[in-house]
């Protein structure tokens, strides 16, 4: 048996469908990351940009975790193909509804291979893809250091994701419109210890000056909301006011 450059492991959000993709060290060249801008798949992912690792088949291998007794493999695993597209397949997730895979016998040599969508991997093994050498060349400059992770062996157990942002994807961004945006994550936990909030925002910074007002009254009008709630003595001066108005 060939020995493995890495395992990439994925899974849909809900966690019911899992996938491992094992890459033999003497072909690490036959995967390829694809950054894909087809008006097809921008309507199957809602996204202008669709992105996949492109592997061959016999790499690819899934398997799905039922969370109650009525749950089967092909509500779990959904397959669906548009009429315009009868020679593709790509599946997704039947509860939380992740896009896992595309499929194609167009042209015939296509159908050796399949395409897992990136951001379904598991967010360490996002880390693994600048290790094989998918990305660009020029991503080689990030500053933080990635340290590898010891890799178990294959079990059948449930995998989940984490929060954090991917470097090579932000340097892919940057320069860019897209980089405008910043992304910021974190947890809140409540006093007891009992529950926690994950929590992400993102905030666009805009070119010109009008964005900056815009931008400065959106903050004021968050920082007014920020809680959700009005102190009850603020809203009866409220009350009282538009009384004593319509009175007079």
């Amino acid at each position: 048996m060939a020995s493995l450059a890495a395992q990439l492991r994925g899974s849909c959000r809900c966690g019911r469908n899992q996938y491992a993709i094992q890459v033999p060290s003497t072909s690490t060249d036959l995967a390829q990351v694809i950054f894909n801008s087809d008006i097809n798949h921008r309507l199957s992912s809602a996204s202008p940009l669709s992105a996949f690792i492109r592997v061959p088949l016999l790499w690819y291998h899934s398997e799905v975790f039922p969370f109650f007794p009525d749950e089967t493999r092909s509500t779990i695993r959904r397959l669906y193909n548009h009429p315009t597209e009868h020679h593709t397949q790509r599946s997704f997730c039947g509860y939380c509804g992740t896009p896992l895979s595309y499929w194609s016998e167009e042209p015939p040599s296509e159908a050796e291979y399949i395409q897992l969508t990136l951001g379904s991997l598991l967010t360490e093994d996002l880390h693994s893809l600048q290790d094989l050498g998918l990305l660009p060349s020029d991503t080689e400059q990030d500053e933080m250091e990635v340290i590898p992770t010891t890799r178990a062996e294959p079990s059948r157990e449930l995998i989940g994701h984490d929060t954090t942002s991917i470097p090579w994807f932000d340097d892919l961004i940057s320069g860019s419109r897209l980089g405008n945006m910043h992304t910021t994550r974190g947890v809140q936990r409540s006093r007891d210890g009992t529950g926690w909030v994950e929590f992400e925002i993102t905030e666009w910074t805009a070119d010109d000056d009008n964005g900056a007002g815009e931008g400065e009254a959106y903050a004021s009008e968050s920082s007014m909301s920020t809680t959700g709630k009005r102190k009850r003595g603020g809203a009866d001066d409220d009350d009282v006011g538009m009384s004593t108005s319509s009175t007079a």
